[in-house]
């Protein structure tokens, strides 16, 4: 994707490149939530996102059911403590689209992990 206009957009699960990375950061290629909104990621050359790790019992962790419209091969955690952005050439392709049921619990685990709660 590296120099086209992205066409991510926000509540999207797309695989991004997440090495190189530094201690106990999430590693590897994941699926990774689009959580940046659609102006910025039109507009700016990154965007924030947030990886699916394993399921985990924590209040900054949504845990998401596989669906065939999320694309999940099994349940996975969304872990707010490892939000990054990253530039778009990380972005590789589309894996499906999260359930808008999972927002409220997302807004809440965000609230949690930094604070505003």
């Amino acid at each position: 994707m590296s120099n086209e206009t992205p066409n991510y957009r926000r509540g999207e699960i797309w695989w991004v490149k997440l090495d190189p990375t530094v201690g106990v950061e999430a590693a590897k290629t994941r699926a990774c939530l689009i959580l940046q909104n659609n102006l910025g990621n039109k507009a700016s050359k990154i965007t924030t996102v947030v990886p699916f790790l394993s399921k985990k019992d924590y209040a900054f962790v949504v845990n998401v059911l596989p669906t065939d419209d999320n694309g999940l091969d099994k349940e996975r955690g969304l872990h707010f403590n490892q939000i990054r952005s990253v530039d778009r050439s990380r972005i590789i392709s589309m894996i499906g689209k999260l359930e808008e049921s999972y927002w409220e619990s997302i807004k809440e685990a965000i609230d949690i992990q930094f604070g505003f709660y």
